[in-house]
């Protein structure tokens, strides 16, 4: 009852002063969630979060950035709101998420087919080289803080799998529909396999500059979207970007 409020109230303030109010929404390039193409601002995550706040009365603009760049600007209120972010301890206290998540799917560690390595364990990976993204915690605290291998950042999901063909390391970790979004649009597909054992599993959620004004918002977000799950819109949405649930998880159809 108390996100019916929320949605009901978020609207009418915004039906009684006639105008939308601005939200700046930052992230990083992730698809097929969200990407930019010919000059333009897509994914499946950016199309929901569009809908939903611009039917609360928003008026939102997107920016691309680094990750922890990203992270930045909204801990500081230069932007309002972070896409698709995992609820790790070290942000809760720095960011209002909100209650209902996005999405919900796993981290796997990719390899080159003619080069396959054993993953069991965390052990498996001892003094192996490991392709990662800037500032990702990959919701496995264990393997960011293991001396056992090494961590190599790249600057872009392209750059990490192009390094991978490449033998410069050994394994890149990528959420899956990322990581087969990505291969394939690279044209690596053939190449490029991942092990069935998922590193992690992380929801992802949109989460605000940590103030009370961004409360209310937060809250009839929540609510707005766990109602358009139920919408034949949300399932066009992840037909148009390929995605599908497996087992609560997405992942990119073939």
């Amino acid at each position: 009852m108390m996100m019916r409020t929320s949605v009901f109230l978020v609207s009418l303030l915004f039906a009684a002063t006639g105008s939308a109010a601005p939200l700046r929404i930052v992230t990083e390039a992730w698809p097929p969630f969200i990407y930019a193409e010919e000059g333009e601002i897509k994914g499946a995550d950016k199309e929901i979060t569009d809908h939903l706040l611009t039917q609360l009365g928003y008026q939102v603009s997107w920016r691309l950035t680094p990750w922890r760049r990203a992270l930045r600007d909204v801990e500081s209120g230069d932007a309002d709101a972070i896409l698709d972010i995992a609820p790790h301890p070290n942000y809760l206290a720095t960011f209002l998420f909100t209650e209902e998540p996005l999405s919900s799917h796993e981290t796997m560690l990719f390899h080159d087919r003619r080069r396959p390595f054993a993953f069991r364990s965390l052990d498996d990976l001892t003094g192996l080289v490991i392709g990662v993204s800037p500032g990702y915690l990959y919701n496995n605290d264990e393997f960011i803080s293991s001396q056992a291998f090494f961590r190599e950042p790249a600057p872009s999901f392209e750059a990490n799998l192009q390094k991978l063909v490449r033998g410069r390391v050994d394994m890149v970790a990528m959420s899956r529909p990322v990581g087969l979004y990505t291969s394939e649009a690279l044209g690596l597909s053939h190449q490029i396999r991942y092990h069935p054992l998922p590193l992690s599993h992380s929801e992802f959620y949109l989460a605000f500059h940590q103030h009370p004004r961004w409360e209310e918002t937060a809250e009839a977000y929540s609510a707005a979207l766990k109602t358009f799950k139920t919408s034949k819109e949300y399932q066009r949405i992840l037909r148009k970007y390929r995605l599908e649930n497996l087992n609560g998880k997405l992942t990119l159809s073939p």
